[in-house]
């Protein structure tokens, strides 16, 4: 063998004054003392990494809320089947949010929480018998609602907020889309026909259901269109959710609207390329900033809500 191993002995060394500084000892993480707040336990993180964007995030969703700026959250199914609908149902009556935007599944899970008071599903049986889809109650109170609804020239939020609100079931207070009815919050459905399961009940009703679906697309345009300077979370959905909103604020900027300077972010441990490159970079363009915080939203989604409220005390009720 004829290479040889390098000698070293030769090699040219650099000082530490001339080497750039990735960190400051002002940025490290602190251990968290017992009986300590949760200003204490945010204090305790590190100011890098994951730390550092979610304190920039807390702090323009700050800016947003004082200056009277728009806060959107898009929800895929995990929001709900995570047990997160509580929370955002209170941060709707906190005024801490100026819109909700929902997959079809995110509704459908909503609907259900309403109803019992958890997410359910379906047994591998089901499938082989033809009946994984076929939920009865959820499907109906869905397809009556938006065909009622498409009479009134109604979009799926609104269809399903009013016929939540006319029901008496147990659990209501849980449910997103009955609270952001009752709160006057817009919120927008974005169902995919044939992938969700209540588009497949007997009570379906195709002209309505797209009526309904186009309503709130064109009701998501005009709340991008009004949503510069304010902040928009992507969560849990890597698909049909960051399309939306880029294909949204393209359809505004179209009609002459100026969306700029938005604050962006993905929470979701898994988002697509497609989906982080949509709402972090293309969506925050131009004169904004994005974020990507990868790791579960149950954790995530209370922390950098719970640290808003920490900051703003008393100016939230």
């Amino acid at each position: 063998m004829s290479t040889r191993p390098l000698s070293f002995s030769s090699l040219r060394t650099v000082p530490i004054s001339e080497r750039k500084a990735d960190t400051d000892e002002r940025d490290y993480g602190a251990p968290y003392s017992a009986n300590g707040t949760l200003s204490d336990l945010l204090c305790s993180l590190p100011n890098l990494g994951a730390g550092a964007d979610l304190f920039r995030l807390r702090d323009a969703i700050v800016s947003a809320h004082r200056h009277g700026r728009k806060i959107i959250i898009g929800c895929g199914g995990h929001v709900m089947d995570a047990g997160l609908s509580p929370l955002l149902a209170r941060l709707i009556e906190q005024r801490l949010i100026s819109g909700i935007v929902l997959t079809g599944e995110a509704l459908l899970q909503d609907v259900e929480i309403a109803m019992v008071g958890q997410t359910l599903s379906s047994r591998d049986q089901d499938l082989i018998d033809g009946r994984y889809c076929m939920t009865e109650e959820t499907g109906r109170l869905i397809n009556d609602a938006v065909n009622m609804g498409s009479v009134e020239n109604w979009g799926f939020g609104t269809s399903i907020g009013k016929k939540l609100l006319d029901t008496e079931l147990e659990h209501l207070e849980h449910s997103v889309v009955a609270t952001a009815c009752q709160c006057g919050i817009p919120v927008t459905v974005h169902p995919t026909i044939g992938a969700d399961a209540f588009t497949l009940h007997p009570q379906t009703h195709g002209e309505s259901l797209g009526s309904a679906a186009m309503y709130d697309f064109r009701l998501l345009a005009g709340m991008m269109a009004e949503a510069g300077g304010g902040v928009v979370l992507n969560v849990a959905s890597g698909v049909v959710l960051p399309r939306l909103f880029l294909q949204a604020v393209d359809a505004a900027r179209n009609l002459g609207k100026k969306v700029e300077g938005l604050t962006t972010a993905v929470i979701d441990p898994s988002a697509s390329t497609s989906s982080v490159a949509d709402v972090m970079r293309r969506l925050s363009q131009p004169d904004g900033e994005g974020y990507w915080l990868s790791g579960p939203d149950e954790i995530l989604l209370p922390l950098l809500f719970g640290s808003v409220i920490d900051v703003l005390g008393d100016d939230v009720d």
